[in-house]
């Protein structure tokens, strides 16, 4: 609980930065910086999973697990997105975009 808090102000401090300072959103340092900490987060998350032995031995379970989800993820929303638009614009023929030649 105690880590959970220092997140949120960790977090907090840089919203209330963020919103003081004067950066442009297509800055290049901005840019740069915010890679370097994305690549920080990730190699320290990496480093905690891995000194985990209980997780580090049920890595390919998990990875089969995601991999899973997200197929199933893409599937559904291929699903829906064809069922939505069947429903909302009917079923077409082929040839209905194409004008008649006469």
């Amino acid at each position: 609980m105690k880590i959970l808090l220092i997140y949120i102000a960790i977090m907090g401090a840089g919203i209330a930065l963020g919103y003081k300072t004067n950066f442009s959103s297509k800055s290049a340092s901005r840019g740069r910086f915010q890679t370097a900490c994305l690549l920080v987060i990730l190699f320290l998350l990496g480093h905690q999973l891995g000194a985990d032995p209980a997780i580090a031995s049920s890595m390919t379970s998990m990875g089969l697990t995601g991999l899973l989800l997200c197929l199933a993820a893409m599937a559904g929303s291929f699903i829906l997105t064809l069922l939505l638009r069947i429903a909302l614009e009917g079923r077409k023929s082929p040839r209905s975009g194409e004008e008649d030649a006469r």
